[in-house]
């Protein structure tokens, strides 16, 4: 016993330490990330696209529709309904950061296909990251009629975007993104024209209350383009559209204003001929509805 003793007050340091340590564990908690989420309610601002992706195993079926100008005969036209304009797509999430679609557009009958993925994602505590970036790409076919007697190569009806999307939440009620872009047209009328054109999109939503926001976005023209009429050259203009978003369970509703009619990507963003100034204003409407193919197996990572 004498022996023991001094031993056992030796060793009694250690069981201290390792009682300590061990409360220390118990109370602390783990830090984890929070993702930003609902950054944008629909995957299109307006005819932008956002920073949003549908989760993995989600189906998307998008209708765009747009009606005649408010300056051509709006209400001889029956509120533009005999002249409107259609775009169908689908897309499907393989992952959390990969969706991919297809899509159809009626005024310049192109064919689409796209692809969309996650970069980065906003984020707090354990991974700090103050933005979501997204890479956006399309190809594009259109099959309209040459309005010249010229020979043609397949190659010459195709078109290409590319986009990075650089968003941020800045609260649970206001959030913008930016959108360098480029776009290629692998046939344009004269030399002159630039095959290669460049943009800066931005755009920003408004939360007003759970259901329903208010959207806007701009599409800045950063390379010299224009069309020929009369043998002038004419400047295309820059997209501006405003919108409100309305979220009705499955669907969201989203209702514009914009001077650009157009619908496929490239058109919309590199052909807009009309201004807000001459009344070239169309209104809109997109709708959207989700479908969930394949069930999430884990609960997804807190959010904020």
């Amino acid at each position: 016993m004498k022996y023991f003793l001094p031993f056992l007050f030796l060793i009694s340091p250690l069981f201290s330490l390792g009682q300590d340590d061990l409360l220390d564990m118990l109370g602390e908690e783990e830090e984890t990330a929070e993702y930003a989420t609902a950054t944008f309610k629909g995957t299109k601002i307006v005819n932008l696209q956002s920073s949003e992706i549908p989760a993995k195993g989600v189906m998307q079926f998008v209708i765009l529709h747009r009606f005649g100008a408010i300056n051509d005969d709006y209400f001889y036209n029956f509120l533009g309904l005999d002249n409107a304009q259609i775009r169908f797509s689908f897309d499907y999430s393989f992952t959390d950061w990969l969706n991919v679609g297809v899509a159809r557009s009626s005024a310049s009958k192109t064919y689409e296909s796209f692809v969309k993925t996650k970069l980065l994602r906003q984020s707090t505590g354990k991974i700090n990251m103050p933005i979501s970036l997204v890479y956006y790409g399309s190809f594009n076919y259109s099959v309209q009629k040459w309005a010249d007697n010229l020979p043609h190569n397949e190659t010459d009806r195709m078109s290409f975007v590319n986009q990075l999307i650089i968003a941020r939440k800045f609260s649970e009620r206001f959030s913008a993104e930016i959108a360098p872009t480029m776009v290629h047209f692998n046939y344009v009328d004269t030399r002159e024209m630039n095959n290669d054109l460049y943009f800066i999109g931005a755009g920003a939503r408004m939360k007003i209350n759970n259901r329903i926001a208010l959207t806007a976005e701009y599409q800045l023209g950063l390379t010299n383009n224009f069309y020929m009429e009369n043998g002038q050259q004419v400047n295309y203009q820059d997209a501006l559209s405003i919108g409100v978003d309305i979220e009705t369970g499955g669907h969201v509703f989203q209702l514009h204003l914009s001077n650009s009619r157009g619908l496929a990507d490239p058109q919309w963003m590199a052909r807009t001929p009309g201004t807000w100034g001459n009344g070239d204003i169309y209104l809109g409407f997109n709708i959207s509805r989700v479908f969930t193919l394949k069930k999430p197996k884990e609960v997804e990572a807190p959010t904020f």
